[in-house]
């Protein structure tokens, strides 16, 4: 309760204080929901990678039903929480458009992972379409994105200065991946609260990269996932 003898201004202040602090809140939660999201839904297919590599995937691990399974389980281990249970406000907004790009994006391609070969279908790949449609129904309220330095691009499209292309925090994660540093951050910059996790190296992207030219190492920096939204 605010004392009767604080000033208008004073109270505009307090207000205004008060409702920042919900809205970093607010704006930490949904991008915290979106980084677990993701990370297990990537892994997801990275788990089934050496079958979809080798020509050999079961149909029935690539239903809809057994892939589903795979993300819950796989977010109850992380999170220990549910991935059905009641999430109210702008995280939840994030989880249903997450899961329903999830599964339009398996759905697209789940006849080239039965299919198979070598890379026919790998997680970054997978990731990349499901945050593009995640993006796309989300309508600027959160955005998401893996990107990497330049000279350890596979995809140009995946550059910072296209995919963060009129962000006012692109400079900065361009900065952060400077580094090489592998610890995640998530930070208020201006009026835009910031996510980003580092990724590390795994020994199948660098045999994968190694492919396509670049010589990395593994457990070594390899991109980030990063996540933006507006506090206004």
């Amino acid at each position: 309760m605010f004392k009767p003898s604080m000033t208008l201004a004073a109270l505009l202040l307090a207000s205004s204080m008060c409702a920042a602090s919900t809205s970093d809140d607010i704006a930490k939660a949904t991008l915290d929901e979106l980084r677990a999201l993701v990370s297990e839904g990537t892994g997801v297919i990275g788990d089934l990678q050496p079958h979809i590599n080798s020509g050999k995937l079961d149909p029935a691990l690539a239903s809809q039903e057994s892939l589903e399974n795979k993300l819950r389980a796989r977010y109850q281990k992380s999170t220990s929480r549910s991935i059905d249970s009641p999430l109210p406000g702008l995280p939840g907004e994030a989880r249903k458009a997450f899961l329903k790009a999830y599964r339009d994006v398996l759905a697209t391609h789940r006849g080239v992972m039965t299919k198979g070969g070598q890379d026919a279908f790998v997680p970054a790949y997978f990731r990349a379409q499901v945050l593009k449609e995640f993006n796309k129904t989300m309508g600027g309220k959160v955005r998401a994105y893996a990107t990497n330095r330049d000279n350890e691009l596979i995809n140009g499209d995946w550059a910072v200065s296209r995919v963060m292309k009129g962000s006012p925090v692109a400079g900065h994660v361009t900065e952060l991946m400077g580094t090489g540093k592998l610890d995640p951050v998530v930070t208020r910059k201006g009026d835009h609260m910031l996510g980003y996790w580092p990724m590390k190296l795994g020994a199948s992207c660098v045999q994968c990269h190694a492919a396509n030219g670049l010589q990395q190492k593994e457990g070594t920096f390899g991109g980030a996932l990063v996540a933006e939204m507006s506090l206004k």
